[in-house]
């Protein structure tokens, strides 16, 4: 009663353009929608960019140290906005909204299966407190209950770095050494981990995470993320 009572009193509205819609849940209306880009079935194996030939252009600059990269749509209108909602502006419905066709990528893909737990890329305290949340916790945690795995966080941000947004691939990957650590290697060794963030730019802030699952006894990980820049 409620929450239909605040319906009438706050009409849900598309987070993007804010057009009436029947549910929040929907979060995006149906205009909105058909605009979403996904990224293509033709991928790199190893750092899941839409290769145009072969080698990859991306893993010949890159050492990857996870095993494959996922993502679900391109770093466009209107998932772009989404994300920023989500991360910047406290709107937490599209981490459900953003969970479920990421559950069905990992359900559809036989690469993506048998994995023993579902983990995000940490923010450091001091970040969490300022936003009240971690966006990628969110998605993953969704994630995790509707394909049945559990959650774990094994890796904490010890660092607080500087916004990666704001930075080159070369400041990015000197922003980041260092700034993680695994929590307890017994929950790391001989694990298959699926790690989770809301974007892939350059990955670097996904290599130095598997670096440091890799490091402490990480069998196969798994880097999966909503969009892709």
């Amino acid at each position: 009663m409620f929450n239909k009572l605040m319906d009438v009193l706050i009409p849900p509205a598309c987070l993007v353009c804010a057009t009436r819609i029947e549910d929040q849940k929907q979060v995006l209306c149906s205009d909105c929608e058909a605009k979403i880009a996904m990224i293509s079935s033709a991928v790199c194996p190893v750092c899941g960019s839409e290769i145009q030939k072969f080698p990859c252009e991306v893993c010949l600059e890159e050492d990857f140290a996870f095993d494959s990269a996922r993502s679900l749509f391109k770093y466009q209108t209107p998932v772009q906005e989404l994300i920023h909602q989500l991360k910047y502006n406290g709107y937490v419905s599209p981490a459900g909204y953003f969970a479920l066709p990421l559950a069905e990528m990992i359900e559809m893909d036989e690469n993506l299966q048998d994995n023993d737990y579902i983990c995000a890329v940490p923010l450091h305290p001091v970040r969490k407190r300022e936003r009240g949340y971690n966006q990628s916790d969110l998605i993953a945690f969704a994630t995790a209950q509707l394909v049945g795995l559990p959650y774990r966080n094994p890796v904490s941000r010890c660092v607080n770095t500087l916004s990666q947004t704001t930075l080159n691939k070369a400041h990015r990957i000197k922003n980041l050494n260092s700034a993680f650590v695994v929590k307890d290697a017994s929950e790391v060794l001989g694990k298959k981990i699926i790690l989770v963030d809301d974007v892939f730019t350059t990955g670097s802030t996904l290599n130095e995470i598997a670096k440091t699952l890799r490091s402490a006894g990480a069998e196969r990980i798994t880097a999966i993320t909503v969009a892709r820049a």
